[in-house]
């Protein structure tokens, strides 16, 4: 069904409501109640963490089996259609290259290393040499082929209904068509929908309650305005009206250049740290930590503390897969759009390890920058960090660097454009699998996007209410747990069906 004034598809009043309904109940119970709130929140990540962490675990080694399946098994040189690609290889390798990165790549790339030295893995004393041989290595593992890979087998298959089978798929129940029949466009089809729905809220509304601060903190800085509960209000509304604007007067095209203009200007900034930080320092850390990981992957991908219980895996490893996992569906689906005509193993290569190599960059450079900083004792990191908070450290170790006045500008204008655009993809994501009978060539309804996109602002903020790591946490992992049944669902069906490809 269409209205054919403006070419807009209109809402599936099924999908839409239930989600948007528990996202607001959430918000609720946990404004009215903080205390209760607080305390579901820590039951909820016990629970999913510490009884279900190792599914997780076994999830992610399953999936990288699955993509070397792709890379060096019968599939591995078909294409996803018969068509020439339609980006260059280069154009097509950089676009990998900044998919899977969000504005929080500054943050945690600033600062993880300091929560891995404080609190180490294999109950190892904190600040001990045996802590730093862990400290970025674990970086290197958590932003690795087992999180990225999540993004890229699921791509496979849905290059595969692309351009194989020539079928849209923007909802996860059409990618189940092949086991659940009639039932995938049924009652079964729509809760699977739900569930993808709230996760993908889950997932994005952590990656924005921890960029927003930052920008708070940054705002702090430079101009001295008090990092209130309030700021993060403002700026998440500035947020949500910079993008109800570009929905109503055709100014989406801005965002996607001002996207762009992120991504030259990040690696522009990278590019300066390394020319006035420790860059001997940073290679030789780099390598040493990726040896360490690369030497322990199966001790770390299998790592579950059930003797001591120190809760290490269950704090990063597990969140760090859950919250790839959250956006694992809706990136699988940008991959394979922009992958028509190429091989699968092409695919699941660039894919792979573009997304790899765009994580290290960032902590090879500020990781072993904010390293330094600590080492040399330029600031009181810990101090900070206790006081104040992680975004308060990461500002402050990047006041540090020459020319902090040009360079915090650019990180918050980096941070403000990649969390724009995050919650303007999310909310079109959203709004396209809400939408009834949605055809090629159709929009999803603009208020439908809003709307979106003003509850991915409310739960974002209802877990900065709550105050901590451990909400932000706990919304990405105990989303993503339905999404990591649904994937299992989608490559079962993928894998049981007789192919074109054989």
């Amino acid at each position: 069904m269409k209205d054919k004034t403006n070419n807009q598809a209109k809402i599936d009043y099924t999908l839409f409501w239930p989600p948007l309904l528990v996202i607001v109940l959430i918000c609720a119970y946990i404004v009215l109640n903080p205390k209760a709130g607080n305390d579901a929140v820590n039951s909820l990540f016990a629970v999913v963490t510490g009884k279900l962490g190792w599914a997780y675990e076994i999830f992610v080694l399953a999936n990288i089996g699955l993509i070397l399946y792709f890379i060096f098994g019968k599939y591995a040189n078909k294409r996803f259609g018969d068509e020439k690609p339609e980006f260059s290889t280069l154009t097509w390798l950089g676009m990998l290259f900044t998919a899977g990165t969000t504005g929080t790549i500054f943050f945690w790339s600033s600062i993880e290393f300091y929560y891995f030295l404080s609190g180490p893995p294999f109950g190892l004393k904190p600040f001990s040499p045996e802590a730093w041989d862990w400290s970025l290595a674990y970086s290197l593992f958590n932003w690795g082929i087992g999180g990225y890979g999540l993004y890229v087998a699921i791509g496979v298959v849905f290059g595969y209904f692309f351009f194989v089978k020539k079928k849209e798929v923007f909802r996860p129940s059409t990618a189940c068509e092949t086991f659940l029949g009639k039932h995938a466009s049924g009652a079964i089809g729509k809760v699977i929908d739900i569930f993808y729905m709230i996760g993908v809220i889950a997932g994005v509304s952590t990656s924005i309650g921890l960029g927003t601060p930052i920008i708070s903190e940054l705002l702090t800085k430079m101009v001295g305005i008090q990092h209130t509960l309030g700021l993060d209000a403002a700026i998440i509304i500035i947020w949500t009206l910079i993008f109800t604007v570009s929905v109503y007067s055709g100014l989406e095209k801005g965002i996607a250049f001002l996207s762009n203009v992120r991504v030259y200007l990040g690696y522009g900034l990278l590019i300066f740290v390394i020319l006035v930080g420790p860059t001997t320092f940073m290679l030789n850390n780099f390598f040493d930590a990726l040896g360490i990981s690369t030497n322990n992957f199966m001790r770390m991908s299998l790592y579950t503390d059930a003797h001591l219980n120190g809760g290490f895996p269950q704090g990063w490893t597990i969140f760090f897969y859950a919250w790839f996992m959250s956006f694992a569906l809706s990136t699988g689906i940008y991959l394979a759009r922009i992958s028509k005509g190429r091989t699968v193993r092409e695919f699941a290569l660039g894919a792979t390890f573009s997304g790899v190599l765009s994580a290290y960059l960032y902590f090879a450079v500020l990781g072993n920058y904010s390293i330094q900083v600590f080492n040399d004792k330029v600031i009181d990191v810990t101090k900070i960090f206790n006081d104040f908070g992680a975004q308060r450290a990461v500002v402050e170790i990047w006041s540090t660097l020459p020319l902090s006045v040009i360079i915090l500008p650019i990180f918050m204008i980096l941070i403000f454009i990649a969390t724009a655009n995050v919650i303007n993809s999310v909310a079109y994501t959203l709004a396209m699998v809400s939408s009834k009978d949605l055809k090629y060539g159709e929009e999803p309804g603009k208020l439908s996007r809003v709307v979106w996109a003003v509850i991915l602002g409310c739960l974002s903020l209802t877990l900065l209410f709550l105050g901590g790591l451990k909400p932000l946490q706990t919304s990405a992992t105990v989303g993503s747990f339905p999404t990591m049944i649904i994937m299992g669902l989608i490559f079962y069906g993928f894998l049981k069906e007789p192919k074109q490809w054989d």
